[in-house]
């Protein structure tokens, strides 16, 4: 065989070699870039357990994934609107006046990405529907935590009743209500202008509210009535509805 045929043969094999070669390298880089994507999408949900614990739970195998230790007393957890933060709403339950904080971690390995200040005593968060502000309620301060979500940091305080412990946000974005328990009462937030700017008495201690998707009615729980208020946010007419027992939560 001449030299210039032995030339050909190893250049055919060192292609060979090299297209089999990159198709590997091709292969395996789709292969990671696939288990990236699927544990980009992997979908958890959270549970408080104790008084210091977060079990972070597989969604399709039910099993506990992870342990997350907090800082003091969690009271309510929320997942960003993105999928990719758990916050928590917690207070110190070692200091009297009950300085609250939010904690933010990453969902994807549960690292710690902030610890922000509320005010006393959080009760709850959620997040506007134009996903840019997460709104937190703080019992013994009174007032409501407007949070910029991107930043992390708390913009204002918004006053509102006496013991406020939960609210709900108009589904157009556009109000807050607010259940004070402190003075039976229901504050009304302007969210344009981050301003409470009117209060209706529903009856004896509201703890929850909500709003009917089907007529836009603001759904209050009065525990110590044993009724839920139906009111009219237009006109503020109150329709009641009595029960056998103390509600606490309502969902529509």
């Amino acid at each position: 065989m001449t030299h210039q045929r032995w030339f050909k043969v190893f250049f055919i094999l060192f292609l060979v070699v090299l297209f089999l070669s990159s198709g590997f390298i091709i292969m395996q880089y789709k292969s990671n870039s696939m288990a990236k994507d699927l544990e980009e999408y992997r979908s958890y949900y959270f549970v408080i357990t104790g008084d210091k614990t977060i079990c972070k739970i597989d969604t399709v195998t039910n099993q506990i994934i992870s342990k997350i230790n907090v800082e003091g007393k969690p009271e309510d957890i929320q997942i960003s609107p993105d999928g990719k933060v758990l916050v928590v709403v917690a207070s110190d339950s070692k200091d009297e006046d009950g300085t609250g904080f939010l904690l933010f971690y990453q969902i994807k390995d549960d690292k710690l990405l902030k610890k922000l200040e509320v005010g006393k005593h959080p009760s709850k968060i959620s997040f506007t529907p134009d996903k840019k502000y997460a709104l937190v309620a703080n019992k013994e301060s009174n007032d409501i935590s407007l949070i910029d979500f991107e930043n992390y940091t708390v913009l204002q305080s918004i006053a509102v009743g006496r013991k406020p412990k939960n609210f709900c946000i108009s589904y157009d974005g556009r109000y807050c209500y607010v259940a004070n328990t402190g003075e039976d009462t229901l504050s009304v937030v302007d969210m344009r202008s981050f301003k409470s700017v009117k209060k209706i008495r529903v009856g004896r201690y509201p703890t929850d509210v909500t709003i009917d998707k089907a007529n836009g009615n603001i759904m209050v729980t009065l525990s110590r009535e044993k009724a839920v208020a139906l009111v009219n946010p237009n006109t503020e007419n109150i329709e009641k509805v009595d029960l056998d027992d103390k509600p606490t939560k309502i969902y529509n």
